[in-house]
């Protein structure tokens, strides 16, 4: 067969399936499908190690084992909290214990085997996992963090907009979570709950420590002076521009740390390298003692 008529075989084969689906009113187009197809690998989600057999049922046992000191407790508590997590800190603690039970487990295996290679590189993974648990709640404060204080000067300006004509902070708040972000969104459910069912002074309170940074507070002790009738219309502009260029300033340290990440991710390609070098070394010595012996 000839390459012009695999050429027109595989044309009819693409016309007679795009005219089969306009027959069957079914809309059939090959524009942007590599664009689609790119956008839903993006989208894909990482499947969680700890939701899979027999994770949950290991998970379940060494959190009830696990010993947390009630400082610790507490202080864990608050950061999973904050990050969003849904582990206690019993649970955050199990997965340690998994996690150093596997790698020695996996150990021991690779010593009966007389595999050392193995055993240096199940040392490094249980390193690398261990730091990967650690970093978990590091980034989701950071990233919470940082999407708070980028929309924080919005926030704080429109409320200062909102207020010079009408004066109830709850129905001003109410209205910009319209048009919040999630994390905004999530925080500003919370204050407006404690508004409507408790005192405002508390709940501005509670909302500064959950945000927990100088210009929060400012921005809370500013709109509880305006709950007691003292204008603070000046006080919220500026603190907005403030909040402004602080958020740029945050954008640009987050993007100049971008290469030291990206070096960071060669650390375990190098790990490799150096446990292969240990390896062919080790195994010399030890070829070489035994012809000695």
């Amino acid at each position: 067969m000839s390459f012009i008529q695999i050429i027109a075989f595989v044309l009819i084969f693409v016309g007679l399936k795009i005219l089969i689906s306009a027959m069957a009113n079914k809309q059939y187009s090959y524009v942007g499908h590599r664009k689609l197809a790119k956008m839903k690998r993006w989208n894909k989600t990482d499947t969680d190690l700890w939701s899979l057999f027999p994770m949950p049922q290991l998970l379940r046992i060494t959190s009830r084992l696990a010993y947390v000191d009630e400082a610790a407790e507490l202080t864990l508590q608050k950061q999973l909290t904050k990050a969003g997590l849904s582990d206690t800190p019993r649970e955050y603690t199990g997965k340690k214990y998994i996690l150093i039970l596997l790698g020695t487990a996996l150990s021991a295996l690779c010593v009966f085997a007389k595999f050392y290679m193995g055993i240096i590189l199940a040392v490094l993974v249980t390193v690398f996992l261990l730091l990967k648990l650690r970093d978990t709640i590091a980034d989701k404060i950071k990233a919470k963090d940082l999407e708070i204080s980028s929309e924080m000067p919005r926030f704080v300006r429109t409320i200062c907009r909102s207020l010079q004509t009408d004066r109830d902070l709850v129905r001003v708040i109410a209205s910009y979570r319209k048009a919040a972000g999630a994390v905004m969104g999530a925080e500003l459910d919370i204050l407006l709950a404690e508004m409507q069912s408790g005192n405002l002074q508390n709940a501005l309170s509670h909302f500064e420590n959950r945000i927990g940074t100088a210009d929060a507070f400012r921005f809370c002790s500013a709109l509880r002076d305006m709950a007691m009738g003292i204008d603070q219309t000046a006080t919220l502009s500026y603190l907005a521009d403030s909040m402004a260029v602080q958020a740029k300033e945050n954008i640009r340290k987050e993007l100049s740390l971008r290469p030291s990440k990206m070096r960071a991710t060669y650390y375990p390609a190098i790990g490799v390298c150096v446990a292969m070098i240990m390896y062919v070394l080790i195994v010399y010595v030890i070829n070489s003692l035994n012809s000695i012996i």
